[in-house]
C-alpha cells in the first residue's frame, strides 16, 4: 500500500532546511555518490543528449517539449507536461514547486503520468491530501547536484528526504531501485538533470 509505505515521513520544516542547503552550494560534505563511486555529480553523462523509449512521449516542438524544458528550471519546464503534469500538480500541493525551482543545482527521477495511475484514485488522493507525506515521497526522487546517465550504473546516492537512491544498469538501459526503470535519460531543464521513470520510487 502507497499509504504504509509513507508512515514515516519529516516535517515540512526538515524539508524547507534540507532542500535550501541543496541549493546553498555550501555542503562541507560530498556527496555520496561522488564518495562511493569516485566519480563528481557531473560526470560525463551529464551532458549527453536526452535517450530512451519515453523520450518521444514528449511533444516535438512547443512550451512542453524536451528543448523547451531545457531554458526553464525543472518545477517551471513540466508545468502543462503531458507526460510529467501529474509530477507537477503533486509539487504543487506539496509546496515544492518554487523551492525545486530555486535549487542550484539537482536531479530528478521523475515518475510519469502513468507511474500515479498504477495506484487506486482513493490512494493517490489521499496522498495528495497530505502535505508532508507527499513532499517526503516526492524528495525522495530528487538528488543534489547533476548525476548524468553515465553515472547511473551501480551508482547510490542521497537523495532530499535522507533516503538513499541506488541505480543500476548498462549500454544505456538503467533502473532506480531495482524496479522502477528510466524511459528518457539526460533531460536537462536549466537547474536539473532530469532522468523519467516509468514507476513511483517508493522510499523504504
Amino acid at each position: 500500500m502507497l499509504s504504509s509505505t509513507l508512515a514515516a515521513t519529516t516535517t515540512a520544516v526538515a524539508l524547507t532546511l534540507t532542500l535550501g542547503a541543496c541549493g546553498s552550494g555550501g555542503d562541507d560534505e560530498e556527496p555520496r555518490a561522488e564518495r562511493e563511486t569516485g566519480r563528481g555529480t557531473a560526470g560525463v553523462g551529464s551532458a549527453a543528449e536526452h535517450f530512451g523509449p519515453g523520450c518521444s512521449d514528449f511533444p516535438s516542438k512547443g512550451g512542453a517539449s524536451l528543448d523547451a524544458m531545457a531554458d526553464q528550471p525543472f518545477a517551471t519546464a513540466i508545468t502543462g507536461s503531458p507526460v510529467l503534469g501529474r509530477l507537477s500538480d503533486a509539487l504543487k500541493r506539496a509546496g515544492l514547486d518554487g523551492e525545486l525551482d530555486a535549487v542550484e543545482d539537482m536531479t530528478v527521477f521523475a515518475p510519469t503520468n502513468e507511474a500515479f495511475d498504477m495506484y487506486p484514485d482513493q490512494e493517490i488522493d489521499d496522498l495528495l491530501a497530505n502535505p508532508d507525506g507527499l513532499a517526503y515521497l516526492l524528495t525522495y526522487h530528487v538528488v543534489a547536484g547533476r548525476v548524468g546517465s553515465a553515472e547511473l550504473e551501480g551508482g547510490v546516492f542521497d537523495a532530499l528526504n535522507g533516503g538513499r537512491v541506488r541505480t543500476s544498469g548498462t549500454t544505456g538501459e538503467y533502473t532506480v531501485d531495482d524496479y522502477s526503470p528510466v524511459v528518457c535519460a539526460d533531460v536537462r531543464t536549466a537547474n536539473a538533470t532530469v532522468h523519467v521513470v516509468d514507476m513511483l520510487l517508493l522510499p523504504s
